[in-house]
């Protein structure tokens, strides 16, 4: 990973410039720069193309490119998560299982390396970002299944090759089922109907449109029966997440203080935010070391804690070291001002904080507080 980090620091430069003349454009050639250094890859298996890449790595490649360009982070966790999910998957599995999902890993990384573009199909209107009020209905036909229902903030649009997508399946149609199952559902599939709607405060060059499925057929499940209560990878994706907001703040601090500035008290002011920012990234490197497939309510709560206070806390951050900023990054086209868009989008949207909050009040106890 560290060749990996190397290659993503010599992109960046581009990565600003690109930011900077087309701040609210599809950053197409950032995502072609990032896989084509082998970003995406990095959580396979050498063998496959990768690089063993762990939790921590991906954390930490995410946060330097949220540094440059928050969109282009977002954008690339879309694959990163499900190259993730997958590999976790494999490790997981149950014995009936375990050639299926290993066949599954070695299609998803052929995918990456063929530049296709995973993406997240998930969130709906009304569930609060919670994956239990998905209302997107899986029903069998064959050997298949077909997917019918509304998913909003689907990332890449259009540039996907593929969805990952949330939906409830009867029992009677998939023995073994939980509540929800995640598909992959290739884009130009009939019945899959991507819209134009996108207009966000912050994030725009995301485009993270309205997807509509009418009957849609999946391309596959992704691993086994009840894949999402067994092998718990929900908490990868909140690292990941956590760590945009925290580029955020720290392309914000790159920005005040390189060059450090002449005066004391600003140079004063600064310094508090490095320590802040710097035990808001400890923070989430520490929770991410912890990561394991099936690694149980105790991690996941503590996951849910470090995502909700690094995005609150690094979203306050970056609104202080705007206001320090002076009247020169007072503009729409400012770096420093985009950055505290992004940051707040990121808050909001991955996922809700409101949810977050009630999952902290429902799991909190003492024991699951305590450090491992």
């Amino acid at each position: 990973m560290t060749e990996l980090l190397a290659r993503l620091q010599d992109v960046l430069p581009a990565v600003r410039e690109r930011e900077a003349q087309e701040p609210e454009a599809y950053p197409a050639r950032t995502i072609a720069d990032l896989y084509a250094i082998g970003l995406p890859l990095a959580p396979f298996s050498v063998g496959l193309g990768g690089m063993d890449g762990s939790l921590r790595d991906s954390v930490v490649a995410t946060e330097t490119l949220a540094s440059a360009s928050p969109a282009a982070a977002l954008l690339i966790c879309m694959p990163l998560g499900p190259a993730g999910f997958v590999v976790a998957g494999a490790a997981a599995a149950p014995a009936a299982h375990r050639a299926a999902c290993a066949a599954q890993v070695e299609q998803v990384a052929a995918d990456y390396r063929a530049g296709r573009i995973y993406a997240a199909c998930n969130s709906e209107k009304g569930a609060g970002g919670s994956l239990a009020a998905t209302q997107t209905m899986a029903r069998r036909e064959g050997d298949g299944f077909r997917l019918t229902g509304e998913k909003i903030l689907a990332s890449f649009g259009g540039h996907a090759s593929r969805f990952f997508s949330p939906a409830k399946v009867s029992p009677d149609d998939l023995p073994g089922a939980g509540i929800v199952e995640v598909f992959f559902v290739k884009t130009d599939a009939p019945g899959v109907e991507i819209l134009a709607d996108w207009d966000g405060f912050g994030m725009r060059p995301t485009e993270s449109q309205t997807v509509r499925y009418r009957d849609a057929p999946v391309e596959s499940l992704i691993g086994f029966p009840d894949f999402l209560a067994v092998v718990q990878p929900i908490p990868y994706a909140f690292c990941l997440f956590a760590a945009i907001s925290l580029g955020c703040a720290r392309g914000l601090l790159r920005a005040l203080g390189v060059p450090a500035p002449r005066s004391p008290a600003l140079r004063l002011r600064l310094s508090e935010a490095l320590m802040r920012y710097e035990a808001m990234r400890a923070y989430l490197l520490e929770t991410a070391d912890g990561w394991r497939p099936a690694a149980g309510p105790a991690y996941a709560a503590r996951v849910t804690r470090a995502k909700t206070y690094v995005t609150q806390e690094s979203t306050r951050l970056c609104a202080e070291l705007f206001a320090l900023s002076g009247g020169r990054h007072y503009r729409r086209t400012s770096p420093v001002a985009r950055l505290l868009a992004d940051s707040f989008a990121g808050t909001a949207l991955r996922p809700p904080l409101p949810l977050a909050l009630d999952v902290l009040m429902e799991s909190f106890t003492l024991e699951e507080s305590a450090p491992a």
